[in-house]
């Protein structure tokens, strides 16, 4: 990746579901500058263990350095290489974006499971909600120029909400509840 142009994750989880392919190619269109002939920014496209998108992907032309990868086991290390994410509303992908300050634009969610996962995103501040992959690609496109406050505002507000200790506090209060149940045990036990 050119360590000099801001880079945007774009992914649809292990099975590369979604509008990725059409989101791409809008994201090839609006990250590039036609007035100056260059880039503003660049793709990272993970595909899962969708072969078929990988290869579409891999075989197009891009004004903008694109980057198709398939199923990836550090995703830390792709969030930590980009300053946005584009996913669905997986719980999962939104706490580690907050987690690494990433800004996110969800394009779809599960019905039911994370729909509620959208309106905390968006009333939150830390991302924006579409399903267009052109209106997308120019959300990132004004992140990566003439709105580059609200992606940094939008990155400082996942930080705030990000909680990167949880997993210890929910074993820790699993404990607490086990001993507690214990202590109930031994003393109707002894009644």
């Amino acid at each position: 990746m050119d360590e000099d142009l801001p880079a945007v994750l774009l992914m649809g989880g292990g099975e590369g579901m979604g509008p990725i392919e059409a989101t791409a190619k809008a994201l090839g269109n609006a990250l590039y500058d036609e007035n100056l002939g260059q880039p503003i920014g660049q793709v990272l496209v993970i595909c899962g263990r969708n072969k078929k998108l990988a290869s579409k992907l891999l075989s197009a032309e891009w004004k903008i350095p694109v980057q198709v990868k398939g199923f990836v086991t550090k995703m830390e290390e792709c969030m930590g290489a980009c300053d946005c994410i584009i996913t669905k509303a997986g719980p999962g992908t939104i706490a580690e974006a907050m987690i690494r300050g990433l800004p996110i634009i969800l394009n779809d969610y599960i019905a039911g499971q994370e729909v509620g996962n959208v309106p905390y995103v968006v009333e939150n501040g830390c991302g924006k909600f579409s399903k267009s992959p052109k209106e997308i690609a120019n959300i990132v496109g004004q992140w990566f120029g003439p709105k580059a406050h609200e992606l940094k505002a939008m990155s400082q507000n996942a930080l705030r909400l990000a909680r990167p200790d949880s997993v210890f506090k929910i074993v820790q209060d699993l404990h607490e509840l086990v001993k507690q149940r214990s202590l109930t045990t031994q003393y109707s036990a002894s009644t």
